[in-house]
């Protein structure tokens, strides 16, 4: 029982043991004889009509508040970041519990979503007595002006094996849609299946702050243009333009950019990339900013980098050779005739990418075929290493190797402030 049912439980209690005192009755009887009497007048049609809108409205108004109550998720405590298990706390969200039965048998909830103009956050649970399956598998949300995709998500499975429950993160819908169809599928069938579930947009939470940036920071091969910022409950997105011809070469991505709240970095929750017909653009997501601050930041402390180097090293057989390459080490650890070629193992730091790799035998140049694979190593000195396997179009040793540029994680520390506006 909640606090407020209990209260009014207890005062139900009070005024049924109220009883009138004996000679109540006598009294008023008395009184009612010898009144006057007086001319009944009938209430007007319109003060009858508007006391049963406000009783109808306070109705609707209590029935609200048992729902603010009661609507709070439970059981998904496990797989809620800090965030969102605050917005539900704070009773956040629409209830949906909405459920179909799958071709195994299994039985699939949609129980609850939370919604902003950042993202869609769905939970749902599976349910089977002889055992749930792998996870499903997201594919978009449909409705009116809506076509949203899925990016992430989380699960946990009971102990007995039996109950699964997930969160899913889909791109934000539609205020105008009223209903959803979420396009799934389930681990025995290979058919996409769907649920149908009521979406009602005035749950969804308001935005805190949503302004223009378009400032861009340059880096070695292009440039990184912000554009906006949009700060919910949930999350803080910030949208922009990419033109940076290196980008994909090391596996950095967007961690090197923070996000400053006076002064604190806000941490990362991720980020993408995706091509369009004017180019590529990003989102980078970020936690919540604090309800109150005095200046926003952002801060561009490392990215993909790229340094002409010009490096030969001479090579010889059976002994590690290594380079310095503008401070970052390289190690040619070993190299062996194959029968798919020349195959020569170097290591590097982790964001670091070789270019323009060719191997010199007596007066002719080779250049790279491919790279067979990587793999992390230990060194003696207790140090990280990837290792990787370069491939060549040889069935001879080589006398050297020569490097013509590195890519790499670069260190710019360059900012860009957004103002705030206090309200």
């Amino acid at each position: 029982m909640t606090e407020l049912e209990q209260k009014l439980a207890e005062e139900k209690k009070r005024l049924d043991e109220i009883t009138a005192p004996s000679e109540l009755e006598g009294r008023l009887r008395a009184a009612l004889e010898t009144a006057p009497k007086q001319k009944r007048s009938r209430m007007p049609q319109w003060i009858s009509v508007a006391a049963a809108l406000l009783i109808l409205s306070l109705a609707g108004y209590q029935y609200d508040a048992f729902a603010y109550y009661g609507k709070k998720l439970l059981g998904f405590e496990e797989i809620m970041p800090e965030t969102l298990t605050k917005l539900n706390e704070a009773g956040n969200g629409q209830n949906v519990d909405k459920a179909m039965t799958l071709p195994d048998g299994s039985k699939f909830t949609v129980n609850g979503i939370l919604a902003d103009e950042n993202r869609f956050v769905l939970y749902y649970t599976l349910d089977n007595s002889e055992g749930v399956g792998e996870d499903m598998h997201f594919m978009e949300l449909n409705g009116f002006l809506t076509n949203s995709f899925s990016s992430h998500g989380t699960s946990t499975m009971n102990e007995e094996g039996t109950q699964l429950k997930g969160m899913r993160t889909f791109e934000p819908v539609s205020p105008f849609a009223k209903k959803l169809t979420l396009e799934f599928q389930d681990s025995h069938s290979q058919d996409w299946l769907k649920i149908t579930f009521p979406y009602d947009p005035s749950t969804a939470m308001q935005t805190k702050l949503k302004q223009s940036i378009k400032k861009s920071v340059q880096v070695d091969q292009g440039n990184i243009r912000f554009d906006s910022i949009t700060a919910t409950p949930s999350q803080t997105t910030i949208k922009g333009k990419l033109k940076v011809d290196n980008f994909d070469r090391i596996s950095l991505g967007f961690e090197g950019v923070k996000l400053l709240a006076d002064g604190v970095a806000i941490d990362e929750i991720g980020s993408s990339v995706s091509s369009t017909f004017n180019g590529d653009v990003f989102t980078i997501d970020f936690d919540v900013l604090p309800d109150h601050l005095d200046s926003l930041v952002l801060s561009v402390d490392t990215f993909v980098g790229y340094k002409q180097v010009d490096e030969r090293i001479l090579l010889t057989a059976g002994k590690e050779a290594t380079a310095d390459l503008n401070g970052k080490e390289l190690i040619i650890r070993k190299m062996d005739v194959t029968s798919d070629g020349l195959e020569v193992t170097v290591a590097t730091e982790e964001n670091i990418l070789l270019d323009g790799v060719t191997i010199q035998i007596k007066n002719d140049e080779i250049p790279l075929t491919t790279t067979l694979r990587q793999d992390y190593a230990i060194a003696k000195n207790g140090r990280e290493y990837k290792e990787r396997i370069l491939l060549f179009d040889s069935t001879q040793l080589p006398d050297a190797i020569t490097i013509k540029g590195i890519h790499y994680e670069k260190k710019y520390g360059e900012t860009v402030e957004i103002p705030v506006r206090n309200k």
